[in-house]
């Protein structure tokens, strides 16, 4: 989704072309001779197999891309003996919405033809009590933070770097499919045969919307509960009643 991209085309590209810079060149200088000299070619292509021709992530990517330009409202619920419930809603051009509880407080962080605010409050003041920031400048990418584990794109990026380096480590990428209730998934798993620690796994719907998620190396483990293609507007608004404060904008010289 349009809120939910951490970084463009091009900022990937970069980042993706310094890790391979990060990660092969080391090896390449550590090594001599022949036989060393092919140990880094190989690692070279490994990476780059990665990076721009994996079949399973290649496929796991278009999907998500094709939903960017889609409105659509999903839950979700963290795994685990304290399950949390998130709602990431999408409704493009500007509209995109984030609201769950943190540490007993409710966060509700969206944007709208408007702006984009972050809102707070105490889950002891029912449904009144919201204080709501507008968000400008480095403010904004302190509360796409929050968001970060839910949004498709991230993990995108995410997948290709870590899989890439992880390559080198004896680590596969593979495709996969599952089901949960009301969802049939396709997914890309991350096997480490050196070993005993789980497979991590992504996993988007149909839709192209992100389904499960289970990271080892991030702590992340999530999946869909619901879906529905018509979010709902309240989403994208102050909450009723709201107190809300302009962050000023700073600049430096």
């Amino acid at each position: 989704m349009t809120r939910g991209t951490f970084s463009g085309r091009q900022r990937q590209s970069r980042r993706r072309a310094a890790l391979v810079a990060v990660v092969v060149v080391p090896i390449a200088l550590g090594l001599t001779g022949c036989s060393a000299i092919g140990k880094a070619v190989s690692a070279v292509k490994t990476v780059h197999n990665i990076l721009h021709g994996n079949a399973a992530i290649t496929s796991l990517s278009a999907k998500i891309n094709a939903s960017d330009a889609k409105a659509y409202e999903v839950t979700y619920v963290t795994t685990g003996s304290s399950p949390v419930t998130t709602v990431y809603a999408a409704s493009p051009p500007h509209g995109f919405a984030f609201t769950t509880t943190v540490s007993g407080s409710h966060v509700d962080v969206f944007a709208s033809s408007t702006g984009e605010y972050g809102c707070s409050r105490s889950s002891a003041s029912g449904s009144m009590g919201w204080t709501c920031l507008k968000l400008q400048g480095t403010a904004i990418d302190t509360y796409k933070a929050m968001y970060a584990l839910y949004s498709g794109a991230y993990w995108i990026d995410f997948l290709r770097i870590y899989s890439a380096a992880a390559a080198l480590q004896g680590v596969t990428v593979s495709s996969s499919t599952m089901s949960i209730p009301g969802f049939s998934l396709q997914c890309v798993v991350l096997t480490n045969k050196n070993s005993k620690v789980s497979p991590s796994k992504w996993c988007v719907t149909s839709q192209g919307i992100l389904g499960y998620v289970s990271v080892s190396t991030k702590g992340a483990d999530f999946e869909i509960k619901s879906y529905s293609a018509s979010p709902a507007a309240s989403l994208f608004e102050l909450p009723p009643g709201a107190t809300v404060t302009t962050i000023p904008t700073t600049t430096t010289s």
